[in-house]
């Protein structure tokens, strides 16, 4: 009962600032804390990497704010500032932009790993809809310049530079992504699609974040492929023990 009491408390606490923030509550692995986290906060700066705030209390000490990062690549997790929760004060697209700190595995902070599977479960929502707009998913949209031997090498171009960006783990070794994506005549990256894939979320990331680092690709060559404004090209990923394959 006294932890329900609580968890009303904090809520009601946290209810005048609802134009700022929407605090979601999550299991601390601890009866004695109360977490919290904004999910309005999330921001993800990278396709592996996000910050957050927290709001924590212990027993009878006072509410705590904290700015959290976390590194879904190396699943590592670290603090940004800790502070005294005031309403008038929280300002949480500050360390959005400035979010260095010391990071250290999520699997030796049990308080904060509900946090960060959260944040991580919301990396749909708050990350890969600005590229996925509007992108077919029918591979044979290119039929016309398939054979276009200029087109092939472009393609194989776009595929070696995304290989040698795409950075894998242990964790996601044999695995198989398939994704579309689409470039615009500049070179630049009109969008992505996920098509159907065995693989975890784990190594769908590394794949996206290897096409994110390696956009803008080259333009199109001249005089080849001008009767198009945008290509889609089928990459699949496939991660052996000892080696990686982009086709």
């Amino acid at each position: 009962m006294k932890k329900k009491l609580l968890i009303l408390a904090m809520c009601l606490l946290t209810a005048m600032s609802a134009q700022a923030a929407t605090w979601v509550a999550l299991d601390s692995g601890n009866p004695d804390i109360q977490l919290f986290i904004d999910n309005d906060s999330i921001k993800y700066n990278s396709n592996d990497q996000c910050v957050y705030a927290i709001l924590y209390k212990k027993s009878n000490d006072p509410v705590k704010l904290a700015y959290i990062k976390s590194d879904y690549s190396a699943n590592k997790i670290g603090v940004i500032r800790v502070e005294d929760y005031e309403i008038d004060k929280y300002n949480p697209s500050f360390y959005a932009k400035h979010s260095r700190a010391f990071m250290k595995s999520v699997e030796n902070n049990n308080i904060l790993l509900s946090a960060h599977n959260y944040a991580l479960s919301q990396h749909g929502n708050k990350f890969e809809p600005a590229y996925t707009n509007n992108i077919a998913t029918d591979i044979n949209t290119n039929s016309s310049y398939l054979e276009n031997r200029a087109f092939k090498t472009y393609a194989e171009d776009v595929k070696a530079k995304i290989l040698k960006n795409w950075n894998t783990t242990i964790g996601t070794v044999y695995t198989d992504v398939n994704i579309l994506i689409s470039i615009n005549m500049d070179g630049s990256l009109n969008g992505y699609r996920v098509l159907d894939s065995n693989a975890g979320e784990k190594a769908k990331r590394t794949a996206i974040a290897a096409i994110m680092l390696s956009a803008p690709f080259n333009p199109f060559p001249d005089g080849h492929l001008i009767t198009t404004s945008v290509v889609n090209i089928p990459i699949h990923f496939e991660q052996k023990f000892f080696k990686n394959y982009v086709k």
